[in-house]
This record gives structure tokens, sequence and C-alpha cells, in this order.
């Protein structure tokens, strides 16, 4: 059956007449939590669900050394698609940028020359021959929640590294927002714990592995994080080992995303419940049924007239 309409009006009422058995949900941990106690009989529901997430990219300390500029270039560039392609509106994009204490100014100039050579703009307009990269957000909501962020961290130390970024182009009504690189990003601002959900690109500083740490094992969200490195050092492998119960996906010099659908994409905690992809969705939507018998209570050729006669116990081809 297909419902169109308002899911926030539609799905509610479906969900309070206790008829349904799964529910498969990518968007807001809120919302699915809410969807969930609709149902009468909530611990009935097969449940799959896709959530938020604050992924970290984490920046290890070879990377900065003179010798390792091209490997620099190239994380530089993998970040630049992590935070901003979609405007950084999906749940896989990089959100929080942990950079080594004193790299992380250089790092952020850096970051905001980039970030400025980004054409913005309505989708359709050609820049150069190229269509824009940075459009306009979906709804005034969204830019009024940006601005929030952005004061909210500007005013408690963070300064906005790159020209014009935060600025609203193209009047009172548009939603064209020029993405925002924000440093130092600390740990009593809001941009640091939230998904931010579009074109904010905070910046914040370590001087030792524990704060990173700390912030995968205590945050609320465990979808994904990108190691950014340069060598095999032990601290790449200290992370991995780390992270392996804290998050679904640790990508290493890559920015996260989703992988092709023959490998798992999953999450923890507030991020996801269950598995994604072609052979795990079937999974978290069946429920095993086994036919049993004891060995010598019943004959071989009982067992194989039942299954002959049964749907249920044929072999799948």
């Amino acid at each position: 059956t297909m419902i169109s309409g308002s899911a926030r009006k539609t799905i509610p009422p479906v969900m309070q007449t206790g008829d349904v058995d799964g529910l498969a949900f990518i968007g807001g941990s809120n919302a699915a939590d809410d969807l969930i106690r609709k149902h009468p009989n909530p611990h009935r529901l097969k449940v799959f669900l896709q959530l938020e997430a604050n992924n970290m990219g984490i920046y290890l300390p070879d990377l900065f050394l003179p010798e390792n500029s091209d490997a620099l270039d190239r994380a530089m560039k993998e970040t630049m698609k992590g935070t901003l392609s979609f405007n950084g509106q999906r749940c896989t994009a990089l959100k929080l940028l942990m950079v080594p204490e004193d790299k992380a100014e250089d790092f952020s100039i850096d970051l905001a020359k980039r970030v400025e050579s980004l054409s913005v703009g309505l989708p359709w307009d050609l820049h150069d021959g190229a269509y824009s990269k940075i459009t306009p957000l979906p709804f005034a909501r969204r830019v009024e929640y940006m601005k929030s962020l952005i004061d909210d961290a500007v005013s408690k130390g963070a300064k906005i590294f790159n020209k014009d970024g935060g600025t609203v182009i193209g009047g009172k009504e548009s939603t064209l927002m020029v993405p925002a690189v924000l440093y130092p990003v600390t740990p009593d601002m809001e941009v640091y714990h939230a998904e931010q959900f579009g074109p904010i690109v905070p910046v914040t500083s370590y001087t030792s592995l524990d704060k990173i740490v700390e912030f995968g094992r205590d945050g609320d969200y465990g979808q994904q994080c990108s190691i950014f490195t340069a060598s095999q050092d032990e601290e790449t492998s200290k992370l991995v080992d780390q992270f392996s119960t804290v998050f679904g996906k640790i990508n290493i010099n890559a920015q996260c995303g989703r992988s092709p659908d023959t490998l798992p994409f999953s999450g923890r905690r507030s991020s996801a419940m269950g598995v994604m992809s072609v052979s795990d969705a079937l999974k978290e939507f069946s429920v095993p049924t086994v036919v049993s018998y004891v060995d010598g209570t019943v004959s071989d050729s009982l067992i194989d007239g039942i299954k002959q006669k049964s749907s249920f116990l044929q072999d799948l081809e």
C-alpha cells in the first residue's frame, strides 16, 4: 500500500493502528523514537534505523611533516568533499575536524582558502563552465539553525576563517549560505556536539589522542570517522582498535560515506539500529523459523514426503 502526503501527518496514525510489523526509517533519532512509541506494541516491531551522526575527521601529526605534503593535500581534498558535498547535508558528512594544536590554525587557513574557491549559486548557474558547488539550503529554518550555531561559536571565541563565511546571498527570503570555517571550536560550543547538517566546517584542536578517544567513546553518535595519516604508525592502529566498538565504519585517508551495497552499512548508539546492505537488509526484516525432528524417531520417507508437499521447505534456487 502506498500512502502519499506529509510523513508527519500520515505515518503516526498508521503506526497507531498496530498493523505495522516492520519500520525502516531514515531521519532523526527523536522522530524515530516518537514513531516507535506510537505503536501500541512497540516490542513487536522489527526496526531498522539510519539516523544522525557527528562524524570526526582525525588528522594525525605525521601528516604535517614536510615530506608528507602530498598526503596532506590529498587529505585536504577529501576533507572538502567530506564536509561540503551536498552542502554538508548528509548524515555521512564530516562534522568535526580534529587537528593537532600546533597545526590547527594553519590547517584552518588552508581550508578556508579552498572553501573560498568554491562557486556559490543556484544549481543551474554556470561558473567557468561548471555548475555551482554550493547551492541553497532547503528551507529557512535550516538557515536559522546554521546562524544560531555560528553565532554561538563566535560568541564563545571561535572565528570565521573564510571570507563572507555564514553570509546569506540573495536577499531576505534566500537560503543560499556561504560555508563557514570555524576555529577554534571548543566543547562548550553547540556545534562541537551537534549534527549541523549544513555548510559549517568546525575545526578543533588536540594535544593528545585521549581527547579524540574520549569524544568517540562518550559521544551520542557512532556512525563513522575518518583517520588521515601518512605512515604505518601505532597511533592509527590504536584508534582503529579503540573505535572498533564505537563506529560502524572507520575510513582510512578517505571521507566518510556510503559503501557499496555489497558491504555492511551500520552504526551504533543514536546513529543507527540494524545493518544495511543487499544481504544484511534481508536479514534485518526476516525471522528464522526452524522445522526440526529428533533423529531415529521419524523415517526419512516421512520427512521427504512432508518436504515435497510444503512450499516453505522447498530449497531456494
